[in-house]
């Protein structure tokens, strides 16, 4: 989130951490559910959900989309991103690739 917060706190870092290592652990089974549901519903190939949890750990969507900027994970300023950012550059070039009938 080149434009966030979270390069200037530390508490911000942390709590992203946790979620991009246990996702499933930090949403939650309920909130978990809503994520896939959403992801159903937009039924696209490649997308991004901005949301946050409310206070009842409901999901609260800002924006889902297909025009979701992700940096490339060499630019990555932060260390603990890159493992994820590597995960989508890979997924998305799988996508690509069988699209166009590449193995």
């Amino acid at each position: 989130y080149f434009r966030a917060d979270t390069a200037a706190q530390a508490e911000h870092r942390t709590e992203e951490a946790a979620f991009l290592a246990d996702m499933h652990g930090v949403l939650g089974t309920q909130a978990g559910a809503a994520r896939s549901t959403i992801a159903q519903r937009l039924a696209l190939d490649y997308g991004g959900i901005d949301f946050a949890l409310d206070a009842q750990r409901r999901v609260v969507v800002f924006e889902a989309n297909a025009t979701m900027i992700v940096p490339p994970s060499r630019a990555e300023p932060q260390p603990y991103r890159r493992a994820a950012v590597e995960r989508i550059e890979a997924a998305v070039r799988t996508m690509l690739l069988s699209r166009a009938g590449v193995a």
